[in-house]
């Protein structure tokens, strides 16, 4: 088991190893770190490049396979893509790449799709734009953009319409309650206080929340209350208030006005229940068409399934065959060692006696360091030892950036974020940004690294 100190170390030698080219070494690492940590896709991506780099495409294929089924666990369907855009130039006819890509932009499309119905036009365009090179029969991609930037048009236009009656029937009220105003004030200006007071509550009842005329309607009160009738005039208005009908004509043109915002919105009902009745349709369809898909997968699986069973069985008999050669040719090594350590030790012991004789303890004490020597058995398949840190800081600073090495410098910067080593990944981050500054990886190595700083 690793520590912090040691997993660092680690990756930034397995790394330094991939840049010198030294690819077994590399491999045996990224395995090591992967054992550690068997969720870090990072690492497993890694493994996988250093594989492809050291001419063993098949067991490449199988690690970016497992890199694969990680995303899709975590439902990171955008990764998914990425990766196999890489990995179709080296395996162009591999099928299980091709069914990952087929569930990737299946979810990817049904994302989309669900960013159209919540009218997030701009994240469905993001999401086709970064697929439409896969456009083809059963994925539509670049209709289903056109149809999302007609859709965003329409719902553009129906916006600023519903914007512009809102705006008309705010207008058409203001110059109507003005018009009340300006009668009010007639009435006023020739005593008819009762009028006025009609005047305003007519008006009130087009604008019930206008503080404006609530308060012309509560200095109209007050100018009664201080006419000598006194308390008689404010109960006559009162009565005419509650006995007096209302102005037809007034009446047709709140009418009118309710009638049509009405209309607006029945209208609008009629539209959204048309989009849900599309959208259930074109769910359905999709279902249908997914139930196509899942059943002629799982035949095509099956078959794939019982081959692999038949490669299976066959590898693991080979597996053994040659585990046990292994075997027998160590037992041999170990037996061929251990009895020429015996020998050697007879021969020493021989002289350890003649000079034990002499009776010179220096004699002695050397002879002791050889027989300890001597009787040591050789160690099979020792690894190298870890690069001291300065060689390594030193090497990773001459890294240079190109189309090669590319994706496994992004790679190798997020595996830097996850172990702590934010000082590392920056510099890789800033490394590809000199080379490459729109990559869009540059920015979520940024993202990643801030939120590490922010932990």
């Amino acid at each position: 088991m690793m520590n912090e100190e040691e997993k660092k170390l680690s990756v930034k030698l397995a790394f330094t190893y991939y840049q010198n080219k030294e690819y077994k070494k590399a491999i045996n690492l990224y395995k090591r770190l992967y054992e550690e940590d068997k969720n870090d896709f990072n690492i497993l991506n890694m493994l996988g490049d250093a594989y492809l780099k050291d001419n063993q495409p098949a067991q490449a294929i199988e690690i970016y396979i497992a890199t694969l089924n990680i995303f899709e666990q975590k439902e990171m369907y955008d990764k998914i893509i990425r990766l196999i855009k890489k990995l179709l130039k080296t395996f162009p006819d591999e099928p299980r790449l091709k069914n990952k890509l087929k569930i990737a932009l299946r979810s990817l499309i049904h994302n989309a799709e669900n960013k159209v119905i919540q009218h997030e036009y701009k994240e469905a365009k993001d999401i086709y734009e970064s697929i439409k090179e896969f456009d083809c029969e059963e994925f539509p991609i670049i209709s289903k953009l056109k149809q999302t930037e007609e859709e965003e048009k329409k719902y553009i236009e129906r916006t600023k319409k519903i914007e512009e009656t809102k705006k008309e029937t705010i207008s058409g009220n203001e110059d109507l309650i003005a018009k009340f105003d300006k009668m009010a004030q007639n009435y006023i200006k020739n005593g008819d206080y009762d009028g006025a007071v009609e005047t305003y509550i007519t008006a009130l009842k087009l604008a019930p929340s206008n503080n404006d005329l609530r308060q012309k309607l509560h200095n109209v009160y007050l100018i009664i209350a201080q006419q000598s009738m006194g308390q008689q005039v404010g109960q006559q208005v009162w009565e005419k208030i509650e006995k007096s009908p209302v102005d037809k004509l007034e009446e047709a043109k709140r009418k009118a006005l309710e009638e049509r915002q009405m209309q607006i919105i029945k209208e609008e009902e009629e539209r959204a229940k048309k989009l849900l009745e599309e959208e259930e349709k074109i769910q359905q369809e999709l279902e249908k068409k997914e139930a196509e898909i899942i059943q002629a997968a799982a035949v095509e699986l099956k078959q794939k399934l019982e081959e692999a069973q038949k490669k299976e069985k066959l590898k693991k008999e080979e597996i053994q065959r040659i585990m046990r050669e292994q075997e027998e040719k160590k037992r041999e090594l170990l037996e061929k060692a251990k009895r020429e350590a015996i020998e050697k030790w007879k021969k020493q012991r021989e002289v350890f006696k003649q000079q034990s004789s002499t009776g010179k303890e220096e004699d002695k004490n050397k002879m002791f360091d050889i027989l300890k020597k001597s009787y040591e058995v050789p160690k099979i398949g020792k690894e190298d030892d870890l690069l001291n840190k300065n060689e390594q800081d030193k090497k990773l600073q001459e890294v240079e950036v190109n189309n090669d090495n590319l994706d496994s410098l992004i790679t190798t910067a997020y595996i830097y974020i996850n172990q702590g080593q934010i000082k590392d990944a920056l510099h890789i981050c800033n490394k590809i940004s000199e080379k490459f500054p729109e990559h869009p990886e540059v920015k979520h190595i940024l993202e990643e690294i801030a939120k590490k700083q922010k932990i």
